[in-house]
């Protein structure tokens, strides 16, 4: 019933191929991971060390965030919100209280824009929050400097364009590379146009692994567009934390674990899809 509302729903657009492909995860998930990612990314562990151990500096005020079904602020955060797991609300928080940017410019906006005004406010930051979706999944225009209800693909980029080092461009858009779409435009228009040092994220990666099979199922295609990037020039796009990696990694996840230490975070997701990059 399910795959027939959604094919006669107005709601959702219909795929039709020619080439019928069998979606399941290529790598992970029970098989190894792809293996020139895995040595890519695996080799600038020492960064992520470094970063997880300045991230448990901030512990305490990152444990003071509720889960979301104890929280009545509809302007904070909260865990287990259905949308941003644990490990990428910890990122997020940590990523603007470190980095300190001046610029946060968000493309997709909603749980992810409310940590990052809380890192604003919690670190006494001036980071300038922009907000760039046309239907925010949470009520958010009071947490953003700027607001720009227009979809991606069709906004002046000037403004991303512009972002200088340190800045962070956040992107969490359909995930899927289509004639188009706000991620073809992503990676055809602006990242390989962006500044040296600017920070940026991408949500719902799984690097050096495939897509689970309930992403395969959505047709999400997004970061095997990021994946070509990093084998290319993996110096350039230099990845600075990749959250799924460090949570399947032993030494990486044991290290962050203090962080889930607390009645706050009993039960919480642990785990989590942000990709962090830099322009270098």
């Amino acid at each position: 019933m399910k795959k027939l509302y959604r094919f006669l729903s107005p709601k959702f657009q219909t795929f039709f191929s020619e080439y019928p492909v069998k979606m399941v995860p290529r790598y992970g998930h029970g098989k190894p991971p792809h293996a020139e990612l895995y040595e890519i990314i695996n080799r600038n562990r020492d960064e992520y060390r470094l970063f997880l151990e300045k991230t448990l500096e901030l512990k305490d005020k990152i444990q003071d965030i509720n889960k979301l079904d104890q929280e009545s602020d509809l302007s904070s955060p909260g865990w287990n919100n259905g949308m941003l797991p644990g490990l990428d609300i910890v990122g997020i928080y940590a990523m603007l209280a470190i980095k300190q940017p001046k610029r946060y410019v968000e493309v997709g906006s909603g749980n992810s824009t409310k940590v990052a005004f809380r890192s604003k406010s919690d670190n006494d930051l001036a980071t300038e929050i922009t907000s760039i979706d046309p239907q925010p999944r949470a009520e958010i225009d009071n947490l953003a400097d700027k607001i720009i209800r227009k979809p991606f693909e069709d906004i002046d980029y000037s403004e991303v364009l512009d972002l200088e080092a340190g800045d962070i461009l956040f992107i969490d858009n359909s995930h899927r590379i289509l004639p188009n779409s706000d991620s073809m435009v992503f990676f055809l228009e602006i990242l390989p146009k962006l500044k040296k040092g600017v920070i940026v994220h991408i949500h719902d990666i799984y690097l050096p692994y495939d897509y689970p099979q309930f992403m395969c199922d959505r047709f999400y295609t997004e970061q095997y567009g990021l994946a070509m990037y990093i084998l290319a020039n993996p110096e350039k796009y230099a990845t600075i934390l990749p959250n799924y990696f460090i949570f399947e990694d032993k030494e990486l996840s044991e290290l962050i674990s203090p962080m889930w230490n607390h009645p706050n975070l009993e039960g919480v997701e642990q785990h989590g899809g942000s990709y962090w990059l830099e322009i270098r």
